[in-house]
């Protein structure tokens, strides 16, 4: 405690990310009316008690801070006053619900300007060991929950272990960003722990929380590190190590076949979800459909005009209508839900003629429940305007840009470490835009911060690399 500093916070902060992730799940299955979980009160803790130091110590930040809370705030009670004029019946969640994707967003925000504050104000060694530190405690709490057999299952089917965790797409996102951001670094430390990490992370992605986000996320990984490994050493010693090449591609096709042949939840979910489009009948037609079931019968009262008053505005009953007839012209699989999500949105977005939702967005959860945006880039836009995909995503565009260009500029001086931090981020925009719910978890942006970090301070390619500071 003699020699506690004031940045070790945020190595607490990253380190029991994975229980307050837990407790938050575990709070709602005790307490299932709670609207809050003790998470919600303790997370926050940590990045309040540092901003208020950062307030206090840097009396010329105070200013920006009060300007940034205002334009924060300003956007914020737009948003939600445009958003109580589009609630309807259908609407899938209240102003309180919108508010906390509001806040959540703000949050990561607040939560980035510390890191980069106290990444430029001290030395922060310990990082690296931080994440690995959380990706060890996601493990613990997933093993333990399998082998204790109270592990929730990924899927209603009851297929999949996701362990104490909300959202098995989320944990997955997590785990798979995880283990891009710190492969280098593991593999550059204690090499046999290493490898048992990436074992048991390998079993639980692969075979055990049957998500595709955690199948293929995981191969992609290890070969993105491999090749990048292999390019950069080619590079500086123009030699080449056929061993090195030949191990890791038979160990490619070892994993390929035991994965084919003794199969995994994720493809026995795929299979059942091939099933299940195959049953789904169109209440319009009374032959397999190729939308949701509720939007068929969406559809079906709209064009019978039997839907109850004020249930959709108009916008959305056109916007239905017509997602369901280029579903139908281009048969589109009836279990591809993001797809759909997509189409009726662009329609939406064409209907509503809005100025104002297309600037403070139209309204995250204002449409029914199959119809809420989960790929997470258009839902900004869309549903959070061109402001709020600006305030949001903004800064960590600009860093990616600042990044790439330098590293660009430093060819030569690349590094592996640097090259798998532009992956991570890249990777993170990638299942941003087409799984979902990466920038709005908590964790997940924790760890997009943090490889943030890291490519500001390796982007000056210092004699000394910060992964061995």
């Amino acid at each position: 405690m003699k020699k506690f500093k004031i940045e070790y916070l945020l190595y607490i902060f990253i380190i029991i990310s994975p229980f307050l992730d837990a407790l938050s799940f575990l709070w709602r299955e005790w307490f299932v009316d709670s609207k809050f979980s003790i998470s919600t009160i303790l997370r926050p803790i940590i990045p309040i008690i540092l901003l208020t130091y950062i307030f206090i110590k840097e009396k010329k930040l105070r200013i920006a801070l009060i300007i940034s809370a205002l334009i924060f705030m300003t956007y914020g009670f737009i948003h939600l006053y445009l958003y109580k004029g589009v609630i309807r019946t259908v609407s899938y969640g209240s102003i309180f619900h919108e508010a906390q994707y509001v806040l959540n967003y703000t949050y990561m925000l607040y939560v980035l300007f510390i890191f980069l504050y106290f990444s430029k104000k001290k030395n922060l060694t310990f990082l690296n060991e931080s994440l690995v530190i959380m990706l060890c405690g996601y493990l613990f709490l997933i093993y333990f929950s399998i082998i204790t057999g109270t592990s929730s299952s990924t899927y209603i089917e009851g297929m999949g272990y996701k362990s104490y965790f909300t959202s098995a797409n989320s944990l997955s996102t997590v785990l798979i960003m995880l283990l891009s951001c710190t492969l280098a670094f593991m593999l550059k430390k204690k090499k046999i722990l290493s490898f048992i990490i990436l074992l048991l992370l390998g079993i639980y992605l692969v075979f055990l929380i049957g998500t595709r986000t955690g199948l293929f996320g995981f191969v992609l990984v290890l070969v993105i590190y491999l090749i990048t490994s292999f390019l950069i050493k080619l590079f500086k010693s123009r030699k080449i190590n056929y061993k090195k090449i030949l191990i890791p591609t038979i160990l490619f096709f070892i994993f390929a076949f035991i994965l084919f042949n003794f199969g995994s939840n994720t493809l026995a979910r795929r299979k059942h979800l091939k099933e299940e489009s195959n049953s789904i009948i169109d209440i319009n037609t009374n032959k397999p459909g190729h939308t949701t079931g509720d939007t068929a019968n969406f559809v079906y009262q709209i064009k019978n005009n039997t839907m109850e008053k004020n249930y959709m505005s108009e916008a959305q009953k056109l916007a239905t209508i017509s997602m369901y007839e280029y579903a139908n012209s281009h048969k589109l699989d009836s279990t591809d839900s993001r797809l759909q999500q997509l189409i009726y949105h662009t329609y939406l977005v064409k209907y509503q003629k809005n100025i104002l939702y297309i600037l403070f967005g139209n309204g995250y959860l204002a449409n029914n429940g199959e119809m809420t945006l989960e790929m997470e880039i258009p839902a900004l836009l869309y549903n959070f305007g061109l402001l709020g995909f600006i305030i949001y995503l903004g800064p960590f565009i600009f860093i990616f840009v600042y990044s790439v260009k330098n590293t660009i500029k430093s060819i030569k001086k690349v590094t592996i470490d640097n090259l798998m931090c532009l992956f991570t981020l890249c990777l993170a925009f990638f299942l941003s835009a087409f799984a979902g719910y990466v920038f709005f978890s908590v964790s997940c942006i924790l760890i997009i911060i943090v490889t943030c970090i890291f490519l500001l301070k390796d982007v000056k390619y210092e004699k000394i690399s910060f992964w061995n500071n």
